[in-house]
């Protein structure tokens, strides 16, 4: 009698996690949904984090996807041009994060602050940043609630709730990382700028700033040259892209070869996701400068 009384209760529960169709296009998105509704609501991407959204071709079932989905969200034009004709095709509501209003945007060329207004070269990596990540959670719940407006009250207080373990998880991030501030590094391409802003990083270059261009001699040179001064401790690669050039130029430097993954390769998708994201960007910092 007691589990037929459980089942029926579960059977009389609102599935609002499961009753709309939600998609996102790369899974750092999927990880922010995930902690800021507590685990409660899943949602599909389209690009496995194994591979990168920058030079990604959809699948005629991920058109089907797109098609069928209530709400996308994305970054931009300047992560993933594949999705502008396909979103242009649907009826679904769309966000893209570059779009949100308030966002400290950072020129994807030159590292300075960008115009909000014209984005087309800016660094399209915001979901790095905390700052940014308020300003995206905010914004996601906005359309949540449009979405599921009899869930208005429970996705604020987790909106709440998201935004105080997010301070937390910088307080312990900038304790973990301030011995090692000033220590240089090169990254493989430039993706991770809202990352080293917030926590004061030195970063003394990239290879490359698009990852679908090789590096010209010129930075290549400059970049040896460093090295061979012992200015770099440390080179980070990338999961989704080769790293054969990378262990070339570093066998001569001293500098160790680490690894960043901005995409979450290995992260769970459950209600701690997006906070052990950035976690291990850090960890993975750390453990290369500081030795």
């Amino acid at each position: 009698m007691r589990n037929l009384l459980f089942v029926l209760t579960l059977i009389a529960m609102p599935s609002w996690a499961t009753s709309s169709n939600i998609q996102v296009s790369i899974k750092p998105l999927q990880l922010i949904i995930s902690s800021l509704s507590e685990g409660e609501i899943d949602v599909d991407y389209l690009v496995s984090p194994n591979v990168s959204p920058h030079d990604y071709a959809l699948r005629p079932s991920d058109v089907r996807a797109l098609r069928s989905a209530e709400l996308v969200f994305w970054v931009g034009d300047e992560l993933e041009p594949f999705l502008n004709k396909p979103l242009s095709q649907t009826t679904a509501t769309q966000l893209a994060l570059l779009d949100i209003p308030g966002l400290d945007l950072i020129d994807g060329d030159k590292g300075h602050d960008h115009d909000h207004d014209h984005h087309h070269d800016v660094d399209p990596h915001v979901w790095l940043g905390p700052n940014e990540a308020k300003l995206i959670a905010t914004a996601m719940t906005e359309q949540l609630i449009k979405l599921m407006p009899e869930n208005k009250a429970k996705l604020e207080q987790q909106l709440v709730a998201f935004k105080q373990r997010l301070e937390q998880t910088v307080n312990e991030i900038n304790q973990q990382l301030k011995p090692v501030q000033a220590k240089g590094y090169f990254v493989f391409h430039d993706g991770y700028s809202y990352f080293e802003r917030e926590f004061g990083l030195n970063r003394l270059g990239e290879f490359t700033i698009n990852p679908q261009r090789r590096p010209g001699a010129k930075s290549l040179l400059h970049i040896r040259q460093q090295l061979e001064q012992g200015k770099a401790k440390c080179i980070f690669a990338e999961p989704q892209f080769d790293g054969a050039l990378l262990d070339s130029i570093s066998q001569h430097s001293g500098a160790k070869i680490s690894m960043l993954d901005p995409l979450g390769i290995n992260i769970s998708s459950d209600k701690n996701g997006y906070f052990e994201l950035l976690h291990e960007l850090a960890d993975s910092y750390y453990e290369c400068l500081s030795h």
